[in-house]
């Protein structure tokens, strides 16, 4: 999902799992999040196993199963709060 919204909004080409886009995204402060910033989480007991889209808000938007479906939560719902990793953005 990160690869598709990438390539068609920003005409960026980014490629791999969660863990690759970590290792080459630029780290951010959870308090910096902006609108197209990137947030992690450990949800298969591995890091940087889950990745999303922050779109403003403590909100973000990711493809939480393989089955297609895309969907809007919230940084503070518990289950993403507890496996929260970092963030990070691939703009100035």
């Amino acid at each position: 999902m990160v690869s598709y919204i990438y390539g068609q909004a920003a005409g960026l080409k980014v490629k791999g799992s969660a863990a690759d886009i970590a290792r080459i995204m630029r780290p951010i402060d959870r308090a910096y999040l902006r609108p197209g910033d990137l947030v992690f989480f450990n949800t298969l007991n591995r890091s940087y196993s889950h990745v999303g889209i922050y779109i403003g808000d403590a909100r973000f938007v990711h493809a939480p199963a393989t089955n297609g479906k895309v969907r809007i939560d919230r940084l503070s719902d518990r289950y993403y709060a507890e496996r929260y990793e970092a963030a990070g953005t691939f703009f100035d």
